[in-house]
C-alpha cells in the first residue's frame, strides 16, 4: 500500500514537473515572440526615420540589386551623396533609388533636405557618342567628388566632354567618368538641331513705368524689355550662362537652337531686370562694377554675377578711346583690383572689359588674374572659332526692335 502511494505521488510530481516545464516553454515562446515584435517595431521605426523622398548617405555605402528575394551588393556609393527614392517602404529595410533597379540599406542613409539643383544639362543636345564603361569603373561629380562604382559597366549617351572625361546622365544627375575607364565608344545618330552660333546681347539701364528721364541710346524702357523677353520666351530660347558659352566655344557641349546669352553691364538699375527675368523664366549675366553696388542687390537664381572690375571703370585715364584704365595702369594695381572683384563674386572666371576697350596688355592681365573668358562689344555671333578672351556682344540700343533679334537666330 505504501509503495503504491509512493508511485502515485512520484507520478503526480513527474506530471507536475512536466506541466511546469511546458508552461515555462510556452512562456519562453511568448516572451521571444514579444521580443521579436518589439524588435520589428523598433526596426520599422528606424526605417521610417531613415526614409525620405530624398536621402543622403551617411558614410561610404553599399549599393544593392534585388535578385529574387535576396539583395546582392553590386557597387559602392560615396559619403554624403543624395538620391531620390521611390515611394515604397517595407520591413526589408532596403530603399529603391528612383527610376533605377538599385537599393540602399536604411542604416546607411538619412533623409536629406537639400534643395534640388536646376538640371541645366537636360537642355544640352547629346553628342553622337554612346560610351560603354568598364566594369568596376568609378564615377564622379563635375567638381571631382566621388559618387559611385558599379561592378557592371554602363552604356550612356555623352552629354558633355573634355580632354579627360565623358559626362552623361545617371542617377538623375550629371556624372563623369575618365576616358581611360571607357572600353568602347560607339557612333550613333543625332536627332535634335544644334546651335552653330550663339548671339550675346548687351543691355544697360532699364527705366520703368514710363520714366523717360534717360535719353542715352543705351537706356531701355520697360516696354522694350518686355517685348524682347517675351519674344525670347515665345521662340523657346535657351538662355545660357557664361560658363556654358565657354564650354560651347571649346566644343565641350552642344546647345539647342535657339540659344542666347543675355548680359547687363555696370549695375545701375540692374535690379529692375530681376522681375522680368523671373516672370519670363530667362537667365542673364550682370557684369558688375563691384565697388559701385553691393552684390546682394541682385540676388536671384536667374542672374549670374561676373566681373566688370572692382573700380577700374573711369573715363580718360589711358590714352585713346574712352580711356579704359585696364589698358595702361601698372600690373600690381590692376591685379589687386581684379583679385578683389573675383573674390567678391565667388571667384567668377568671366570678365567684361570696361567700355569694350582692350589691348594685348589688358588681355594678358585678365588671363593672369584667373579669368578664362573676356567680353567686348561687336556685331557677330559666337562660334567655336571665337577667341574666348574677345567674345563679341551686340550692344542693345533703346531703338532695337524685335526684327533685330529675329535676324540673330538665322543660321
Amino acid at each position: 500500500m505504501k509503495k503504491g502511494w509512493i508511485l502515485f505521488l512520484v507520478g503526480i510530481a513527474f506530471v507536475s514537473s512536466g506541466l511546469f516545464l511546458l508552461y515555462q516553454d510556452e512562456e519562453a515562446l511568448k516572451q521571444e515572440k514579444r521580443r521579436q515584435e518589439v524588435a520589428l517595431e523598433e526596426k520599422r521605426q528606424a526605417i521610417k526615420e531613415s526614409y525620405g523622398f530624398k536621402v543622403k548617405t551617411i558614410k561610404e555605402s553599399s549599393l544593392y540589386q534585388k535578385e529574387g528575394e535576396e539583395y546582392q551588393k553590386i557597387g559602392t556609393v560615396g559619403e554624403g551623396v543624395s538620391f531620390s527614392l521611390e515611394d515604397l517602404v517595407d520591413d526589408s529595410g532596403y530603399f529603391q533609388i528612383k527610376d533605377t533597379p538599385y537599393y540602399f540599406y536604411y542604416e546607411e542613409v538619412r533623409p536629406s533636405e537639400e534643395i534640388e539643383e536646376e538640371k541645366r544639362y537636360l537642355n544640352y543636345i547629346p553628342f553622337s557618342l554612346l560610351i560603354h564603361t568598364k566594369k568596376g569603373a568609378s564615377y564622379y561629380q563635375e567638381d571631382g567628388t566621388f559618387l559611385f562604382t558599379l561592378l557592371s559597366g554602363i552604356k550612356a549617351r555623352v552629354i558633355e566632354q573634355d580632354d579627360d572625361f565623358y559626362f552623361f546622365s545617371y542617377f538623375d544627375r550629371l556624372v563623369k567618368v575618365a576616358k581611360n575607364e571607357v572600353e568602347e565608344v560607339e557612333e550613333v545618330e543625332g536627332e535634335d538641331p544644334i546651335a552653330l552660333s550663339i548671339p550675346v546681347l548687351n543691355y544697360h539701364f532699364i527705366y520703368l513705368d514710363g520714366d523717360t528721364s534717360c535719353q542715352e541710346s543705351i537706356c531701355h524702357s520697360e516696354e522694350q524689355i518686355r517685348s524682347h523677353f517675351s519674344y525670347l520666351k515665345d521662340i523657346g530660347a535657351f538662355t545660357i550662362t557664361t560658363k556654358e558659352l565657354e564650354k560651347f566655344i571649346k566644343g565641350q557641349i552642344q546647345l539647342p537652337q535657339p540659344s542666347v546669352l543675355i548680359t547687363i553691364d555696370d549695375g545701375a538699375r540692374a535690379e529692375n531686370f530681376l522681375p522680368f527675368l523671373e516672370e519670363y523664366g530667362l537667365h542673364a549675366t550682370l557684369f558688375l562694377v563691384t565697388s559701385w553696388y553691393p552684390k546682394d542687390m541682385f540676388a536671384s537664381p536667374y542672374l549670374e554675377l561676373a566681373s566688370h572690375t572692382h573700380n577700374l571703370h573711369t573715363v580718360g585715364v589711358c590714352p585713346g578711346g574712352q580711356g579704359s584704365e585696364i589698358r595702361c595702369l601698372g600690373e600690381e594695381e590692376i591685379q589687386e583690383d581684379l583679385k578683389l572683384s573675383r573674390e567678391t563674386l565667388e571667384n567668377t572666371t568671366a570678365f567684361c572689359y570696361p567700355f569694350y576697350e582692350y589691348n594685348d596688355y589688358a588681355i594678358a592681365q585678365v588671363k593672369k588674374a584667373g579669368f578664362t573668358i573676356g567680353f567686348i562689344g561687336g556685331s557677330s555671333n559666337v562660334t567655336t572659332s571665337t577667341n574666348p578672351y574677345l567674345i563679341p556682344r551686340y550692344p542693345i540700343q533703346s531703338t532695337t526692335g524685335i526684327s533685330f533679334l529675329e535676324n540673330l537666330f538665322k543660321e
